[in-house]
C-alpha cells in the first residue's frame, strides 16, 4: 500500500505542489506554501518504482533487480522509524528557512518530497533537487530503535543534512558550478558533505565559544594529518591512478564520525565560521569548492598546518 502523508504551512493561500522534475525558480506572488510530503516506497510488499530510480545510482542493477523481486511488509522496527518519520513533518517544514540561511538568495521549491524504502545500504540521501530519502533498515541497523528519545532529536538533524543537500544542489544548479577535474570535486564533497555534517552533527562537536570542542581536539589530532596529506598529494600529483583516487576519496564523507577526514572538520570550521549566526556563513557557500583550502589555512594546527601551507600558501592566512 502506498501512504502519502501531507502536512503545509499556509502562509497566505494554497499553492498546488510543485513537479518533482521541475526547475526551482523565483515566485512572481507573495504566495507561499511549504510542503513535506511523505510517501512509504512500498507497493503490495515491493518496493516501489519510486524507490528503484532514487536506488539507480546507488546500486548495481543486478542488486536493483533483487531487491525489486523481495515480497515482505515492513517489520516492527522498520514501522516505528516510519511513524517517527511521519510525526517530525512539522518541525521539519518550521527549519526550512533557518537551513536556507547560508546559500542566500537561491530558490528552491517549496514541496519536498521524503522517500522511505529499505535495503538501500545508506540511512539518508537526497534523489535529484527535491527528495530526502530515508532507508528505514538502515536507520535501525545504525541507531537501534526509533522509540529511543535520543532519535526524536536525530532524525531531526538527519532530515536538516539532507535537506541541506538539496540546497547545495540547487546552489549549484543556479550558480552553474562545474566541477572539471578530481581534485574539484574532492573539494566540492568537502564544502557539501561539510555543510551537511554543520546541521547533523550532536552538540558535542560543536566548539565552545571560539574553542574547539574536548572530542574534536582529540578527532582532529588524527584527522588533520589525512586532511593535509591528501588534499596535498591531490593537489601536487600530476596524474593519480584509480587506485590512488579510491584511496584518497575513502572515508571523506562516509564511515563513522572520526574517520571522515573531510566533512568533519569543515563541518566544524563551518562552525567556529558562524558563530551563531548563519548569515556568516554565506560569504563561503559562495565560494563553492574554494571555500575549503582558505578555510584549511584558517584552522589547521601544528606540521599539518605547517605542511598544507608549503602547498598552498607560505604566508600564513588570519582569521581576521
Amino acid at each position: 500500500m502506498k501512504i502519502k502523508i501531507k502536512i503545509c504551512i499556509l502562509l497566505f493561500a494554497v499553492v498546488s505542489c510543485d513537479n518533482p522534475e521541475k526547475k526551482a525558480s523565483p515566485k512572481s506572488e507573495s504566495i507561499i506554501s511549504y510542503a513535506v510530503l511523505v510517501n512509504l516506497c512500498i507497493e503490495n510488499n515491493k518496493i516501489s518504482t519510486d524507490w528503484r530510480n532514487a536506488l539507480t545510482t546507488r546500486q548495481s542493477e543486478k542488486y536493483l533487480d533483487s531487491l525489486s523481486q523481495v515480497k515482505r511488509s515492513l517489520t516492527k522496527e522498520e514501522n516505528e522509524w516510519y511513524e517517527l518519520i511521519g510525526s517530525r513533518t512539522k518541525q521539519w517544514i518550521q527549519l526550512k528557512d533557518s537551513l536556507k540561511v547560508p546559500f542566500g538568495n537561491i530558490y528552491i521549491n517549496d514541496t519536498t518530497y521524503v522517500f522511505l524504502g529499505y535495503q538501500g545500504s545508506d540511512d539518508g540521501f537526497t534523489y535529484q533537487y527535491q527528495t530526502v530519502c530515508f532507508d528505514l533498515s538502515a536507520l535501525q541497523n545504525a541507531y537501534g530503535s526509533a522509540k529511543d528519545s535520543i532519535n526524536t532529536n536525530r532524525m531531526d538533524r538527519l532530515f536538516a543534512h539532507e535537506y541541506t543537500h538539496l540546497l547545495s544542489k540547487e546552489w549549484a544548479r543556479q550558480k552553474e558550478l562545474k566541477l572539471t577535474n578530481y581534485k574539484d570535486s574532492i573539494l566540492w564533497e568537502c564544502i557539501y558533505e561539510g555543510m551537511g555534517m554543520y546541521r547533523s552533527m550532536s552538540t558535542k562537536w560543536f566548539p565552545i565559544g571560539d574553542s574547539l570542542s574536548d572530542v574534536s581536539l582529540r578527532t582532529f589530532e588524527s584527522l588533520y594529518p589525512i586532511f593535509s596529506e591528501h588534499l596535498t598529494t591531490i593537489h601536487t600529483s600530476k596524474e593519480l591512478s584509480e587506485v590512488d583516487k579510491i584511496r584518497l576519496h575513502k572515508n571523506l564523507s562516509r564511515g563513522s564520525m572520526k574517520q571522515k577526514w573531510g566533512a568533519l572538520p569543515v563541518g566544524v570550521w563551518l562552525a567556529l565560521e558562524a558563530n551563531g549566526d548563519d548569515k556568516n556563513l554565506i560569504q563561503w557557500i559562495n565560494k563553492g569548492p574554494d571555500a575549503v583550502i582558505p578555510l584549511a589555512m584558517i584552522y589547521l594546527r601544528g606540521e599539518s598546518k605547517i605542511e598544507f601551507e608549503k602547498t598552498f600558501d607560505k604566508t600564513p592566512v588570519n582569521k581576521r
